[in-house]
């Protein structure tokens, strides 16, 4: 169950901006985060990685979003990145910049896209008082475990599943996605407490066509919290409100003025 001082964490629907607000600016730049807090979230999430230098906000490790796909960002430096982007709001920011940028305005969901770089990432969360104040989310239960061993209270939420290569995005794959999908929501109910608990996880982030009212029952039944992404369809956001989801995340934070 999770239990924080931070009184946020109780609300029962939190508007949560992917990337900030990626529908609107660069996802995971400063100029994002910012338009995110402007347009009321209550949690803003990015995703975190490695360079050589620096925690850097950066979905992917190769740079092919930026013209360079045999480029890796844990081969390069900081400077390396920001000289991918002229304009200071939208070259690739720090963790250090991204919490400075959040602290005491929003709720923080920290994305670990590998392994390995848990405690320096809890260094600086706990260096800027928002230990409270962060959830933790990852695909590897290996991550979440160490994040709970450094931090017994840290609030931590295992993703699921893994959208290996993009498949969901390419049409002549949407018969097979469409399939899986179907199998993983059949069965998530059976299979979300297990795989919650080898993560030593407190919360899940599920992809919104595998859940079901089935499995947030599951999850409460764990003592767990359930947040989704990532829906840029308002109709959807309220079928999710409704199944009594914990948070939504979306690209349009505008969509949740309206449901």
């Amino acid at each position: 169950m999770i239990e924080h001082a931070n009184n946020a964490w109780n609300r029962p629907f939190l508007r949560i901006g992917h990337g900030g607000a990626a529908g609107h600016a660069p996802a995971n730049t400063l100029r994002s985060l910012t338009l995110a807090l402007h347009m009321g979230v209550d949690m803003v999430e990015f995703d975190v990685r490695p360079c050589l230098d620096a925690l850097v906000l950066l979905h992917d490790d190769s740079l092919w979003a930026f013209g360079q796909p045999h480029t890796l960002a844990s081969a390069s430096t900081l400077a390396d990145l920001r000289r991918l982007d002229a304009a200071p709001d939208s070259s690739v920011p720090t963790l250090e910049e991204a919490l400075d940028c959040l602290k005491g305005r929003a709720l923080v969901n920290i994305d670990l896209k590998a392994t390995g770089y848990e405690d320096a990432v809890l260094d600086q969360v706990h260096a800027k008082g928002m230990a409270g104040d962060v959830i933790y989310s990852s695909l590897y239960p290996s991550s979440l475990r160490r994040v709970r061993q450094l931090d017994p209270a840290a609030v931590t939420g295992l993703s699921y599943p893994e959208d290996r290569g993009n498949a969901s995005s390419k049409p002549y794959l949407q018969p097979a996605v469409s399939a899986v999908v179907a199998a993983m929501r059949l069965l998530l109910p059976y299979r979300i407490a297990a795989m919650m608990r080898g993560a030593d996880a407190n919360a899940v982030m599920l992809y919104h066509k595998v859940v079901s009212r089935a499995a947030v029952k599951a999850v409460r039944q764990a003592e767990g919290k359930v947040f989704v992404w990532t829906v840029d369809d308002l109709d959807r956001v309220r079928q999710l409100r409704a199944l009594q989801v914990d948070g939504v995340t979306s690209n349009h934070p505008e969509l949740f003025a309206h449901c």
